[in-house]
């Protein structure tokens, strides 16, 4: 395999080297502060400084469940949660074109379901138009069984994601029409 060669690096950005100047005036400001933990409560204490603050980080922290995931580099997205959305969403177009809207719906709304636990600190974009997605089917899934009212509210949670987006404003504007609504349609 050949290598390429670039001025780039793979990866999340790494910090800057400080410059000797920079260092230089970190360590004539640094100020060593006398530091003591218990080793059975876990709090700090200081002959000249009030940790009490600190303290209460550490318990804070402490009290969080050890379950909770901590947030990988921003550029990380685990592929786990997309393939999952992009399985459940092509079941429900299977079902959809063979005209069974029930599992249909089923599997748009477990897309949905998972499209929108991702977590926070991931792509934003990516989350938008994967849920935008799975909406405007299910909308369609929903017209199809005459839930007009569920479709029309997919279609505008869609046309909120993705403003732009065509299918989105079909979509509202086929609820609509299905309300007998037709005058309210706005593209």
């Amino acid at each position: 395999m050949a290598q390429h060669q670039h001025d780039h690096q793979h990866g999340p950005p790494s910090a800057p080297i400080p410059t000797e100047e920079q260092m230089a005036l970190s360590d004539a400001n640094f100020h060593a502060v006398p530091l003591a933990i218990d080793p059975n409560t876990h709090t700090l204490t200081s002959p000249t400084h009030d940790v009490n603050v600190l303290n209460a980080l550490i318990r804070s922290l402490s009290a969080l469940p050890p379950q909770i995931p901590i947030p990988p580099p921003p550029n990380v997205v685990p592929p786990q949660r997309s393939l999952a959305i992009n399985k459940a969403k092509e079941d429900g177009n299977a079902a959809f074109s063979k005209k069974n809207y029930v599992d249909a719906i089923r599997m748009f709304t477990l897309a949905i379901d998972v499209a929108a636990s991702r977590p926070l600190w991931e792509n934003n974009q990516m989350a938008r138009d994967e849920l935008a997605i799975c909406l405007a089917n299910r909308s369609a899934a929903l017209a199809e069984v005459g839930d007009w009212v569920g479709a029309l509210c997919d279609a505008e949670a869609c046309t909120k994601l993705k403003k732009p987006w065509p299918k989105a404003h079909y979509r509202k504007g086929k609820a609509l029409q299905g309300l007998g609504s037709s005058t309210h349609v706005a593209w």
